[in-house]
């Protein structure tokens, strides 16, 4: 603001002083003013351009950083293109017989498969398809949309499969749909929804399976979206685990499922309205209730056997049970009773504090200077960033026996004819045993310092501030308002001097 006052008051200085001699001198000084408005803004930006060469060919000459600790840790992840899915505890010591074709549990907070068994076979999944059928639901419609229910809603469904008895032209809400779905697995309540949103089975089915993909669902092809036995139609306990998990994150879900009875109002086609209750053995019993499940699914066919999918929450943790291929109904709620119960036992979650790791960063980045140095490299680190996951789970016995923070350096190489690299480290728990969990990684990034100086060049000149569009109005109205004050300055001047010549020459004596 400072600025436009001085033009201001330069301004009004030469309205008061105006000579018609001037004029062209002034015509000039709106012209530098409007220069050196405008020249920042439409001077050109300063980028330094980033050095991409490779090494060149032959030999490479390389610098190893030694290593904090000569143990040699595993890395928790899984190799590019391996789809078998590691689990913590694979012999799950005295962890409960589930009788199943396939099961898994999981640790929803650290992401973490606990235990299991045929994890990642595909099988066929029956009714607990429906997971994700309303998953989609929550997240493409509102509650409160109507659903016009259509012949091809329910014709396809089989006689023997259940069904909320719908007609063509009733008219229902998507909330009712959902709780038709979950509460007594409603076949042509899953059919309305999946019509409304892809407009054809198949057309869903393609949602379904893009949803899939987005959440890491390695070997899931759903063909339907309610169940039917289709030999296309399959999905694992691994993929299953995964897509309740996301379920469970509308705390819909677990209201709807874990409501014991719901009265769905009458429609435009029924007088009448129709009480549902929930057929979940966790929440319509006193045998198998069970006061931490927050929501899930269950299924049958011959082709699928007995399944189901549940989540179960205590202090805070949440852990998801699927058993896929059970040879009856009741045994699959005893067996995940048992299941959840030695799984919030055995197993232990806690948070990840990255500053436990500040020391280790910092003694990392100064063994990468040492070796620099002592290698004659013109080089230097340019950023050092430091990334753990939120949680860690292991073993409640590992756990007890406190653990210890360390850092894998031993495969670190520096290589001199690189302008530019990145060295990832990665970061550990170690346990009393001296086995070990991989909590995150800690990456540096190196550059020569030719590299160096033109990146910090170009970061200078980003933080820059900018020319706004704004300001670039405000300008161009300033110099518009100059212009237009000159311009009424040089029609008053020549008035006035026209009104004075004028009177001059009514004083003029006549010549008689």
């Amino acid at each position: 603001m400072k600025f436009y006052h001085i033009y201001s008051f330069n301004i009004a200085n030469f309205i008061l002083n105006f000579r018609i001699s001037q004029a062209s001198k002034c015509l000039l000084s709106i012209i530098l003013i409007f220069a050196v408005l405008f020249s920042s803004t439409f001077s050109p930006a300063v980028s330094a351009q980033e050095d991409t060469s490779a090494a060149s060919a032959g030999e490479t000459t390389t610098a190893s950083i030694t290593t904090a600790s000569s143990d040699e840790a595993s890395s928790g992840s899984s190799a590019a293109g391996d789809t078998q899915t590691k689990l913590l505890d694979p012999e799950g010591a005295g962890a409960p017989e589930i009788d199943g074709k396939a099961y898994v549990l999981y640790d929803v907070q650290s992401g973490t498969f606990l235990l299991g068994k045929n994890q990642d076979t595909p099988l066929s999944p029956a009714s607990i398809t429906k997971v994700m059928t309303v998953l989609l639901a929550f997240e493409n419609l509102k509650m409160t949309d109507t659903i016009t229910i259509t012949r091809d809603m329910y014709d396809s469904i089989p006689n023997d499969y259940v069904r909320l008895g719908l007609v063509e032209g009733e008219v229902i809400t998507v909330e009712e749909a959902i709780y038709a779905c979950l509460m007594i697995s409603a076949n042509d309540a899953a059919m309305a929804l999946a019509v409304t949103m892809g407009g054809t089975v198949e057309g869903f089915s393609k949602m379904m399976n893009d949803r899939a993909v987005e959440l890491g669902c390695l070997h899931t092809n759903f063909t339907n979206p309610y169940g039917f036995a289709d030999e296309n139609h399959l999905t694992t306990a691994r993929d299953m685990a995964l897509i309740l998990a996301e379920a469970l994150k509308n705390e819909m879900y677990t209201k709807i499922s874990t409501t014991a009875n719901y009265t769905m109002p009458a429609t435009n086609k029924n007088s009448e309205p129709i009480g549902l209750t929930n057929g979940n053995r966790f929440v319509s019993t006193t045998t198998y209730a069970y006061e931490s499940y927050v929501g899930g699914k269950t299924g049958v066919t011959d082709m699928s056997g007995h399944t189901i999918v549940a989540g179960a929450r205590e202090n805070g943790r949440t852990l998801i049970g699927v058993i896929l291929g059970a040879s009856g109904s009741e045994v699959r709620y005893a067996n995940l009773i048992s299941l959840f119960t030695y799984g919030f036992k055995n197993y232990s979650t806690t948070s990840i504090d990255p500053a436990e790791y500040a020391q280790l960063q910092k003694q990392t980045a100064d063994q990468i200077l040492a070796g620099i140095t002592n290698a004659g490299y013109a080089l230097e680190i340019t950023d050092s960033v430091l990334q753990t996951d939120p949680y860690c789970t292991t073993t409640a016995a590992k756990a007890a026996t406190g653990y210890s923070t360390s850092i894998d350096t031993s495969k670190a190489v520096i290589q001199a004819d690189l302008s530019k690299q990145t060295l990832v480290f990665p970061l550990y728990r170690q346990y009393a045993d001296a086995t070990m969990d991989q909590v995150g990684t800690l990456t540096i990034k190196i550059c020569d310092q030719k590299s160096a100086g033109t990146a910090a060049e170009a970061a200078a000149e980003a933080n820059k501030p900018k020319t706004s569009m704004f300001s670039v109005i405000i300008r161009a109205g300033i110099v518009f308002l100059l212009l237009c004050i000159l311009a009424s300055c040089i029609i008053v001047y020549l008035m006035l001097q026209k009104e004075k010549k004028r009177r001059r020459s009514r004083k003029r004596p006549r010549v008689l």
